[in-house]
């Protein structure tokens, strides 16, 4: 049986990247994946973007289900973006977008391919047993560590701030 798989050509245009990211969470949506959205929204801006202002082609933007989601934006500029640690201006405005990418996946890379390049990310299926730590609520969350419980309602709140206060 082959793997799921949906895709999408984009014109080499900055409003392509908005696409790409309701194309990307809409294909996740579909095949019941909402946990996936944000980052694979995250990652798509970032390929698509890079892909439109440096290779300046269309781009297609592929999404595949199978062990893993792996998400795809092919362009059809040869040269390989550079994949190594580099120090930025911290109040630059871009530059960063590979390194997002390596932050928010579990696997990303480079394939050359004879009519350009593909730059790739993988996200991991969520565990179907796991409670998302994102949905649970804060009270859900304290019960499952160490944390004291909160205060009541009927706490002094000057206290409360004094107390803060105390323990610096």
């Amino acid at each position: 049986m082959t793997a799921p798989r949906r895709q999408i050509v984009l014109p080499a245009e900055l409003s392509s990247v908005r696409a790409g990211r309701r194309f990307a969470a809409e294909v996740l949506t579909g095949w019941n994946l909402p946990q996936l959205v944000e980052d694979a929204q995250l990652g798509t801006s970032e390929l698509v973007t890079n892909a439109v202002r440096h290779a300046g082609t269309e781009v297609e933007l592929s999404l595949q289900l199978g062990d893993a989601v792996t998400i795809e934006v092919r362009d059809r500029e040869p040269e390989l973006p550079r994949s190594e640690r580099v120090e930025f201006d911290p109040t630059a405005e871009s530059g960063r977008g590979l390194q997002i990418v390596a932050a928010i996946c579990d696997d990303w890379g480079v394939t050359a391919q004879p009519d350009g390049k593909a730059v790739w990310f993988t996200l991991r299926l969520p565990d179907a047993n796991a409670a998302d730590a994102d949905v649970l609520s804060l009270t859900e969350r304290r019960q499952d560590s160490d944390e004291p419980a909160p205060p009541s309602d009927d706490a002094d709140p000057e206290g409360m701030v004094e107390q803060a206060r105390g323990t610096h």
